[in-house]
This record gives C-alpha cells, sequence and structure tokens, in this order.
C-alpha cells in the first residue's frame, strides 16, 4: 500500500527530521573559506542556550565536524581558525533526535573579530538522512485546543496518519492509543517513548504506561517511515515524548483548564444533554541546584504535578428490559404471547408466574429492575429498546514528575527521571468484558511509573558511549465498585457446582435471557493484570572521517501476571429452543421459573504468569560521502522470544497433532459419541510440564490428559534481521535550500500478549462442567450436557511468523522564502505475515450437505 503526502508548514511547524532513540541530536556541518577551500583543524564551539553547557570539537582533513548525543534544546555554534574571523550561528532550534547542519565560510582577517549569523530556525532541509518524521514542538502540545489534554491526539495531525476514532477522549481516560494508524499500517504496531525509554504495555500493544501531561512535554517526536536501525521491536510509527529539563534560569508556571457541558449540544439519541465537567490543573518548576561542592551550572532540575478531573457520562445505549409487572411476575402484558406450564402445552392463567417464581427466578428479574433504575429514559412497557442507558463515569488522575541533570565535567553527563501516574476511572458497564447493564462497575486502578537513568561519556574526540537503564510498569486491577455485582444483593440461592474458585466467590452468574439485555457477573469483568518492561540499553558512538559510525545492544525483560477471567460464578442461558425440555414456550419465563438451557461453570480462575525475554542489536553507518550526499546504512538484529509462562499452564491446538482415527465421533445433533475416542486429540500443553516450583499456583498441575511438548510460547523464538539504508543529496541548482531523501527499511513487530493470554482457559488447567435442562436451584439436577466437540477455543500456529513490514519512501524538501517550509513525499510499505484469525474447524459444503445421512462421523 502507497500514500502520497503533501504538506506546507509554517517555521516551528512540524517537521523536524528525528535519527536516534534517545532524547538527543546532532550538530554537523562543513568550514570552508570564502573560495570553497575546507579549512582542517577550526575550533568548534557548541553552546546550550538554555544551561550554558558546551561541547568542543575539531574539524577533519575535509573540514568537516560532528557532536552528537546533544540534549533538545537551542543551540549557538561558533567557529575559531587561525587567520579568519570567528564565525558564530545563534538560534538553532535542535529537536529530539534531530540532525542540524550548520556550514560556515569563514573570511580572512583577526579571531577577535567576529561574524554573527542569527538564525530563527523551525524548519530545516536534512541533507543528513533519509527517514521521514515530524517534530511537534512543546509550543503546539501546550496551547493547541485539545479536548483531553493530551498529547496524543496531536499525532493525528501527521501526515500520513488515519485518525480511527473520533472519540479522542478515550486516548486520555482508557489510555488507549489504537485510534489512529500511521501510513496504511495496522492500529497497534506503533512504539510509544519517553525519552526514548519503552511506554507500552506489551499485553496490547495498545496503551501507555505514563500519559505525559502536556505541561511536561518539550517535544514529541514522530517517525513514520525508514527510521533508522536503532529502532525497533514495533513495525509502525515511533513516537518518542522528551519531557522538559531545567535550565540556567528558574522557569515555571501554575496550570487549569476547563472544560464543561454548558457549551456543548446534546447527543441526537441522548435522553438528556449529559454532564461533562473537566478540571485539568497542575504546576511545574525547573532551574539550577547550586549546593555544597556542586557548582553553579552542573546540576538542573525540573519537577510539577498534574490532575485531571473528569466527570462525564457513557454514551447513550438502548436496551431491552421486561416492564415492572414481569419483575413482579404478572406477564399478562405480553398479549401476543402464549406462555405454558414447563414442558406442557397447557395455558398458565392470565399468565401469572408469581406463585410459580423460583427464589433464583426471582433474583434474576429483580437485577432487571434495579437496573432500570439507572436508566435516565426508561419505557415500562413490553417493547424492544426501551430503556437507554447514560452512566456516570468518573475520572481521577494525577502525575508527578521530577527530572535531573547533571553534568559533572565536559566528559560525562547523567540524568534521572521519575515519572508517576495515579490513574483511577470507573467504568460503569464493567472494564473490558463489560455488562449490557451497569451490574459490575470496575474501579481500573491502573497506576503507572516510568523511572529512567542514562549516563553519555565522551571518551575521546571520537568516541562516545550513552548507557541508560529504562523501566515501565504499572499494576493495572479492576476491583469491583458497590453491591450489584454480590449474589446477597437480588438474593441468588443456588449451589455453585465448584463453590467459587476465584477472587469474587460471592457474585451473580452471567445471564443471557433471550430477547433481553444480557448481564455479567464479576468473575468475567475483574481483570488482574500488572505488568513490568524493564530495558538496559548501551550504545557506542565512533567518529571517523567523513563516517559516524553507531552501535549498541539492548536486553529487554517483560512480565505480566493475568487472570483467565473465567466463568467460575456460574453462566446461565435461558432460550426456549432444544435442549430444554421444560420451557415455559418464553425465554423470560424460563428465567422467573429458573428453568435454563444451558448452564455452565469452571472450576478456577487460573492465571498466567507470563514472561518474555528479548535481546537486540544495531549498528548504523552515517557517511557524508561529498557535501552533497549523505547515505544511512545500518543493521538491526533481534532475538524475538514469544511470551510464555513461568508454569507452562498454557495449551494449544495444533493441526499436525490430531489424528482422525483417533478422533471422537459426532452425531448429527454435535454430540460426542461415548467411548468412541480420544476428545482432547490436538491439544499439547506448553513445555515439558508444570515446574515444580509452580504446582501449588496452578490448577491440575499433574494431569496427564493432554501430552507436553510444545514450546513454552506454543510457537519457536525467531532470529530477526532488519536491514536499513537512506540516502540524502542537495542537488547543485537548489542553493542548499532544497533536498532529495529517501531510503528502505525492514521492520519487525513484537506480537502482543493477547494473542496468548487466552490459551490459559483450555483443559486440563481450566475445567468446566455444562448441564442442559434444569433448574437453577440444583444445577447439577439438570440432565448433564452431552459432550460436545471442544469449541470457542482460540489456538496459535506452531510455526508461527513474526509480522514484517518493507517501508520505503522518496521525499522531496524545499526550504521557501517567508519562513514556510514544503516537503511532498511518496511512501509506501509491503506487509507479510500480519496476524488473523481464521476458523480453521469451519465445516465444508460437502460436511453440511442434505444428501449426508450418516448418524456419526468424524469431528470436522
Amino acid at each position: 500500500m502507497s500514500r502520497l503526502f503533501l504538506h506546507c508548514l509554517v517555521a516551528g511547524g512540524l517537521c523536524q527530521l528525528a535519527f536516534a532513540q534517545t532524547n538527543a541530536g546532532r550538530i554537523s556541518g562543513t568550514v570552508s573559506d570564502t573560495s570553497g577551500a575546507v579549512i582542517p583543524g577550526a575550533n568548534v564551539i557548541i553552546t546550550n542556550q538554555g544551561t550554558a553547557l558546551k561541547w568542543k570539537a575539531t574539524t577533519n582533513a575535509s573540514g568537516f565536524y560532528v557532536v552528537t548525543s546533544l540534549p533538545v534544546g537551542g543551540y549557538n555554534v561558533e567557529i575559531e581558525g587561525a587567520g579568519f574571523r570567528k564565525a558564530q550561528k545563534t538560534g538553532l532550534d535542535l529537536a529530539d533526535a534531530g540532525r542540524l547542519t550548520a556550514d560556515f565560510k569563514l573570511e580572512v582577517g583577526s579571531v577577535n573579530e567576529t561574524v554573527v549569523v542569527s538564525e530563527v530556525l523551525g524548519e530545516t532541509v536534512n541533507n543528513v538522512s533519509g527517514e521521514v518524521s515530524h517534530t511537534i514542538d512543546s509550543e503546539q502540545v501546550q496551547d493547541l485546543a485539545l479536548n483531553g489534554r493530551n498529547y496524543l491526539q496531536l499525532v493525528s495531525l501527521i501526515p500520513g496518519v488515519a485518525l480511527l476514532d473520533e472519540d479522542q477522549m478515550a486516548t486520555t481516560t482508557s489510555l488507549s492509543v489504537t485510534t489512529w494508524a500511521s501510513n496504511g499500517g495496522r492500529p497497534g504496531t506503533s512504539h510509544l517513548m519517553v525519552d526514548g525509554g519503552m511506554n507500552l504495555d506489551s499485553g496490547s500493544n495498545g496503551s501507555q504506561i505514563n500519559n505525559v501531561g502536556v505541561d511536561f512535554v518539550s517535544q514529541v517526536r514522530v517517525q513514520t517511515s525508514n527510521f533508522s536501525a536503532e529502532y525497533g521491536r514495533n513495525s509502525g510509527a515511533a513516537v518518542n515524548v522528551v519531557t522538559k529539563s531545567g535550565t540556567a534560569g528558574f522557569h515555571g508556571g501554575l496550570v487549569e483548564t476547563l472544560r464543561n457541558d454548558y457549551f456543548d449540544a446534546k447527543d441526537y439519541f441522548a435522553p438528556v444533554k449529559p454532564i461533562l465537567r473537566f478540571a485539568d490543573f497542575g504546576w511545574n518548576l525547573g532551574g539550577p541546584i547550586v549546593f555544597g561542592p556542586v557548582k553553579k551550572g552542573k546540576v538542573f532540575f525540573f519537577a510539577g504535578q498534574k490532575w485531571k478531573r473528569i466527570r462525564r457520562f457513557t454514551s447513550p445505549t438502548r436496551r431491552t428490559l421486561p416492564t415492572l409487572a414481569e419483575v413482579r411476575g404478572d406477564f399478562s402484558d405480553r398479549t401476543t404471547t402464549n406462555i405454558r406450564y414447563p414442558g406442557t402445552t397447557t395455558p398458565i392463567p392470565n399468565k401469572g408466574l408469581t406463585s410459580l417464581m423460583t427464589p433464583d427466578g426471582k433474583a434474576i428479574l429483580k437485577v432487571f429492575g434495579e437496573m432500570s433504575k439507572f436508566a435516565p429514559n426508561y419505557s415500562n412497557t413490553p417493547t424492544t429498546n426501551n430503556a437507554t442507558f447514560q452512566v456516570l463515569e468518573p475520572f481521577n488522575w494525577r502525575q508527578d514528575i521530577v527530572k535531573i541533570d547533571y553534568q559533572p565535567s565536559g566528559s560525562h553527563r547523567i540524568y534521572a527521571r521519575w515519572i508517576h501516574d495515579n490513574y483511577d476511572l470507573v467504568n460503569a458497564f464493567g472494564t473490558f468484558n463489560g455488562s449490557q447493564l451497569p451490574t459490575t462497575p470496575t474501579a481500573r486502578n491502573r497506576p503507572g511509573y516510568g523511572p529512567q537513568v542514562g549516563h553519555t561519556w565522551t571518551v575521546s574526540p571520537r568516541i562516545l558511549n550513552e548507557a541508560k537503564i529504562n523501566t515501565a510498569w504499572n499494576g493495572q486491577r479492576t476491583p469491583l465498585e458497590g453491591e450489584n455485582w454480590k449474589r446477597s444483593t437480588f438474593g441468588f440461592q443456588f449451589p455453585l457446582v465448584f463453590g467459587g474458585n476465584g477472587p469474587y466467590p460471592t457474585g451473580i452468574p452471567d445471564i443471557n435471557v433471550n430477547g433481553f439485555a444480557t448481564y455479567n457477573g464479576p468473575a468475567r469483568v475483574y481483570l488482574l493484570s500488572p505488568t513490568t518492561d524493564i530495558a538496559i540499553s548501551d550504545n557506542l558512538t565512533y567518529i571517523r572521517g567523513q563516517h559516524t559510525v553507531r552501535a549498541g545492544v539492548m536486553i529487554i525483560r517483560n512480565r505480566k501476571d493475568q487472570n483467565g477471567r473465567t466463568a467460575y460464578d456460574g453462566s446461565a442461558v435461558f432460550n426456549t429452543g432444544s435442549p430444554n425440555n421444560n420451557t415455559t414456550g418464553y425465554a423470560l419465563a424460563d428465567a422467573a421459573l429458573g428453568n435454563f438451557q444451558t448452564y455452565s461453570e469452571a472450576g478456577s480462575d487460573p492465571v498466567g504468569f507470563f514472561r518474555f525475554t528479548q535481546y537486540e542489536g544495531f549498528a548504523q553507518d552515517t557517511w557524508k560521502v561529498t557535501r552533497r550526499l549523505s547515505l544511512d546504512v545500518g543493521m538491526r538484529y533481534s532475538y524475538f522470544v514469544p511470551t510464555y509462562t513461568q508454569g507452562n499452564n498454557i495449551v494449544n491446538f495444533d493441526p499436525a497433532l490430531y489424528d482422525p482415527a483417533k478422533a471422537v465421533q459426532v452425531t448429527t445433533a454435535g454430540a460426542i459419541v461415548p467411548n468412541s475416542g480420544n476428545p482432547f486429540i490436538g491439544l499439547v500443553r506448553a513445555g515439558d510440564g508444570v515446574p515444580k516450583d509452580q504446582v501449588g499456583r496452578i490448577a491440575n498441575a499433574n494431569s496427564t490428559a493432554v501430552p507436553v511438548g510444545a514450546p513454552r510460547g506454543l510457537y519457536p523464538s525467531d532470529n530477526l534481521w532488519s536491514p536499513r539504508f537512506g540516502f540524502s543529496w542537495a542537488p547543485p541548482f537548489g542553493g542548499g535550500k532544497t533536498a532529495l531523501r529517501g531510503g528502505f527499511g525492514v521492520f519487525h513487530d513484537r506480537v502482543q500478549g493477547n494473542l496468548i493470554f487466552s490459551q490459559l482457559n483450555i483443559s486440563p488447567f481450566s475445567t468446566q462442567v455444562a448441564y442442559e435442562s434444569g433448574n437453577l436451584a440444583n444445577p447439577l439436577g439438570g440432565t448433564a450436557a452431552a459432550l460436545a466437540v471442544m469449541g470457542s477455543i482460540n489456538a496459535i500456529d506452531s510455526h508461527l511468523k513474526t509480522p514484517v513490514k518493507y517501508d520505503y519512501s522518496l521525499t522531496v524538501d524545499r526550504e521557501l522564502p517567508l519562513g514556510l517550509f514544503l516537503q511532498v513525499t511518496y511512501g509506501g510499505n509491503v506487509q507479510h505475515h500480519l496476524l488473523r484469525q481464521p476458523d480453521i474447524n469451519f465445516p465444508s459444503f460437502r460436511y453440511w450437505s442434505p444428501t449426508t445421512t450418516s448418524p456419526a462421523r468424524s469431528a470436522p
């Protein structure tokens, strides 16, 4: 797929170009005299305008100089050459991972004379590299109207980025980043970073760890195509947030932004205009630190706090509820419905079921009655969609940030950053596995932490080393709120087959009544999902002649503990169809009597202690071939280890292990013919069994019903190679204000953990019973469900290949008069091995042919 981007932006706009997976950049250039002859041995002094810190270099035999790993900010560049006037350029604005070119032509004269050129650079032509990237500066982040006050909303302004969800407030309240896609790629493939460190939950690849407050943001860099070999892990856009740092002077502020529904219009389907109260407020302060032996200009700090208070309703949803008379057992308002005594053809007089209702039937209908009170628009009539729900979902958020920059000498720079989000959202219908009715409101508690420490060491004028430790973790849990999830609230009395082996053993069951809104209990709503991501990296830069070689390694360790969310509190379906032998002819009446069609219950709520370790390495050479031509050539290596569990308590279905001769036989009704084969044929457990130190926390750890032998992550590890190539050429006719750039790159995508989490809920580690045509008062008294082929399970290809994207682009940059900048880009990519979930067990047309009359046949 390909895209053509054309955009014209004012200076200071969205188009500065990026390189490294850090919060730093580089300045380079060529020094010559007025005749064009290069000047070797000239002294270069680069000064940060905010902190007054200096970096020094010397031009080589080709008159070329380069200084790397410069922090984001404004710079002055000063050149001194023997026999020439001193020259200085000021106001150079270096973006995150930016590559600024500052060329000089020195005039003959005394070094006591200085020629100063003041630059106002929001946009410059990149004649060093070929990637497609854009910078959003702090003024844009803070001053543009963002309805959620969230920096990620600005990503949708980047050319080639498609917005997939108009509700951008969700980016704030749900931490979702999958509301957009870059250059035709899939959502959930972008890589989010804070100061170059991981900021993405690898469980979904779709939510942030820390949602950096807009007043703490210095820049946001969005790279969409052909970035360097230093970038990996994900195949989509690379988004890096650079947090603010302290400067030589004190700067700070108090900020508050308000939104109110007074200024909003009512949703067309909403019964009333919903309440919206949004307050975003905080403080920040930065400056130098001077104490004891620490000299002025060595240590700088930045700190701040932000709060968000959002009070808003959910979007209106329409549901079907019983009438209040039906809740009491009077079904006479159903004039067109025949209601019979269970299992007979005899009508119930006046359709009055009050005397026949069981305690559990009353409880089921009482839930409906209580939920009608939450509907601002409820019509007490026997009609469909007679209730509209809009429920308040309060959101409270606080963020703390502290950042210290310390430069003890010209050779060393150390920084440390701590960021913490206190995130608390009440989901009225439950988080993720939500109910259609607000029976299970959950508090999505998701505190996020993102500490980072880095050290930059200038070993020599040619060698520079950068080391970094980055951690990002959250403690996500979704505890239940209120009382409506409890059995005692409504009077449920039926016994649980397994006794409720889960975090909420006294919760209501999942109820599905044909023709009415379904509702869930807490068993499949409560989520345990804390995650930790630790990355240790070291990058080395070596400058020799016209070559700037950069190489590095990274080790990533990820941990996530997540529960399976099974129906351990029971799940009942009320439907008049087979195999319900005790139906009244009307599903709601069946529910009032407790006569289920099917009932199922899980024996436990298994927990997977998911882990993976990933090893990364890269090498990149930036070669200034001539004054007009630069090349970037690099290679990235990744040793991809699939997510696995410490207890090996995951199961897969492998078609290669399926033997039709050993499979069970099934009837035309789909039931297994007793003693006809192995119902678990084709299933295989991960690893070589449950390790001894994990047996105590794994249900059925010693079961041998399913053989072992699958890889620990259910598919093999992989060695991934990702070559990258880019070029930038300044044509002779452009006057230095035109560049033709392009490149090609291979990018692999880290498979999200959600692919494997569901494999917890398969036998033998997750047991389940099912019964048909019984009564909730005694689920075991129902007819044991006829054994059926195990269905509705997910399987993973045992030869799964990592998704890969082949990316290419060609760009023309042109600096225009009046501070305007034109960039025209053709970007395209080809993607292979994209994840999909086909139904491999779907019967063929031959199987469904009406001419097939055999009462038993092999399971498809």
